[in-house]
Parts: C-alpha cells; sequence; structure tokens
C-alpha cells in the first residue's frame, strides 16, 4: 500500500472525499500531538478520548457503508443474472 492510496478511489483516480479526509485526520492527529505532547497543554485524558471514539465512529461508518454498498451491489447482480434467459 502506497500513500496514494489513502486519496485514491477504487478506480484509480484521485478522489477528493478521501483527500479532505486524510487531510482532516493529518491536521487533527499533529494538533493533539503539539498540543499535549510537546507540553503546551498539560495531559488531557478527555481530549484524547473523544479523538479516539471520533476516529473509531468515522472507521466503524465507512467500513458499515461500504458493507451495506457491497451487499446492494450482490443483490442487484444476483438480480440481473437471475432475469437473464
Amino acid at each position: 500500500m502506497s500513500p496514494a492510496d489513502l486519496i485514491r478511489s477504487r478506480d484509480g483516480s484521485m478522489s477528493l472525499t478521501k483527500l479532505a479526509a486524510a487531510t482532516a485526520h493529518l491536521l487533527m492527529a499533529g494538533s493533539f500531538l503539539r498540543l499535549q505532547v510537546l507540553g503546551e497543554l498539560p495531559f488531557n485524558e478527555t481530549l484524547w478520548l473523544v479523538y479516539g471514539g471520533f476516529s473509531i465512529a468515522h472507521a466503524a461508518y465507512d467500513k458499515t457503508t461500504s458493507m451495506v454498498k457491497d451487499f446492494k451491489d450482490r443483490k442487484l447482480d444476483q438480480g440481473e443474472h437471475e432475469r437473464q434467459p
């Protein structure tokens, strides 16, 4: 897997949605690290729990929507094969 795969669609074209998501995640992670690790703020467990929760929820949402789309596409493909003589 190359870093470019983070912003490519399945067809190989660049996905602006994936680019925006990757940029937002990178900026959030960088900001949290700067604030927490470099000592500009004292360690804040709640901040990390919220960040981790959003990251996990986002990944779960993406995975779920992908699975639902794949399921629907398979059902459509099966329906087309059944209708063909």
